[in-house]
């Protein structure tokens, strides 16, 4: 999809129209920047998939937050829980950077209100037993083929 506008309505368009030209590809996975566009329209259009959002955004937006390099440690930590699989250290973790006097408060306010409630949306503790088609974490892997393979199909 190409489009100067992308809008809920926009993108809603695009994917009624893959699922009217492709009825029995009823995703049941499907992963995103956290576009709230995007999202929206993929809810209205395929209501039963499961949002999850790649973690490569999620870490590129955490990191917007705060100056990593002055706080290295506090980046280390951040990158450790997003990426941890099993439930208690994701909570170990989160109580660190939480209760630590070091960290900023407005990173901790930042986390606490954009992230934990979609903490089911990126939190490798809920991608565990996962299909094969399930295993990404990114979504870049799609647009690496669309940049990267394309030209050589067109051949």
């Amino acid at each position: 999809m190409l489009t100067s506008n992308a809008t809920t309505g926009s993108i809603a368009f695009f994917l009624d129209w893959v699922k009217e030209v492709s009825p029995l590809v009823q995703p049941t996975v499907i992963m995103t920047d956290r576009d709230q566009a995007q999202i929206a329209a993929i809810q209205i259009v395929y209501p039963q998939s499961k949002m999850l959002l790649c973690t490569w955004h999620v870490l590129r937006a955490m990191r917007s937050h705060f100056n990593t390099n002055e706080f290295q440690a506090l980046w280390d930590k951040i990158k450790a829980w997003v990426k941890t699989e099993e439930l208690a250290e994701f909570y170990q973790l989160w109580d660190e950077i939480s209760s630590d006097p070091s960290v900023p408060q407005s990173v901790v306010q930042y986390l606490t209100i954009e992230w934990m409630p979609v903490v089911h949306m990126w939190s490798k503790v809920v991608r565990k037993n996962r299909s094969i088609f399930e295993e990404g974490d990114t979504n870049m892997l799609i647009e690496a083929y669309v940049i990267y393979f394309t030209p050589a199909l067109i051949r």
